[in-house]
């Protein structure tokens, strides 16, 4: 997948992707099965319900209601679109301050989303809660691989920042670097400063760009 500068653009292109091939996907596997076995009646109820997930979960992300989308997740737990769902969910939770229930479903959707860049995006975004917490240790296990070459530059700049809470700036300058290898710099500015204090407090000339 292409590397995209912020979350929210690698979010939107898993939803293009969904609501491009989505259908389709299901579709073709579906249609398969019925040139093997006639299942004419089973390809068309199949294809119906996936048309109808897929509005209802349109429905319930433009609706931005937490107890929308919670309904949605819950009743369509087995499908690709609740993954999405549920990490708008914690968003919302977030902004209400209720770290408790958008963990859980960052959890969720680390466990449950067929899209490796969906779990890296859940991983991160937990860990970024944990951080707020003071759970370093926990929220550094989290961060330390991720699945996709999209996210490698933000889980590194994310191990930086907590190494630096951990007291460990040596960790945190490699673990910044390792950001900047990754076109850490392009996506977030503010890394190239992360990486010149550290350099100014251990006595190293900067020679980013």
């Amino acid at each position: 997948m292409e590397i995209y500068s912020t979350e929210e653009q690698q979010v939107e292109a898993i939803k293009s992707f969904w609501a491009k091939y989505g259908n389709a996907a299901i579709g073709g596997v579906i249609i398969g099965l019925a040139s093997i076995y006639g299942f004419n009646a089973y390809q068309d109820s199949q294809l119906e319900t996936q048309e109808a997930n897929s509005n209802a979960y349109v429905a319930a992300s433009e609706s931005n209601e937490a107890s929308k989308l919670a309904s949605y997740v819950e009743s369509n737990k087995d499908s690709g679109y609740a993954t999405l769902a549920a990490l708008k969910l914690a968003k919302i939770y977030v902004e209400q301050d209720d770290l408790a229930q958008a963990k859980t479903q960052l959890k969720w959707v680390a466990a449950n989303a067929a899209d490796s860049s969906l779990v890296d995006l859940a991983n991160l975004r937990l860990a970024r809660i944990l951080v707020s917490e003071a759970n370093l240790d926990e929220a550094l296990s989290l961060v330390q691989v991720s699945k996709t070459e999209a996210f490698t530059a933000q889980f590194a700049e994310l191990v930086g920042d907590i190494q630096l809470a951990k007291e460990d700036s040596s960790a945190a300058r490699i673990a910044y670097q390792k950001a900047a290898d990754n076109g850490g710099l392009t996506s977030n500015p503010g890394l190239k400063m992360k990486l010149d204090n550290l350099a100014v407090d251990n006595g190293i000339v900067a020679v980013l760009p």
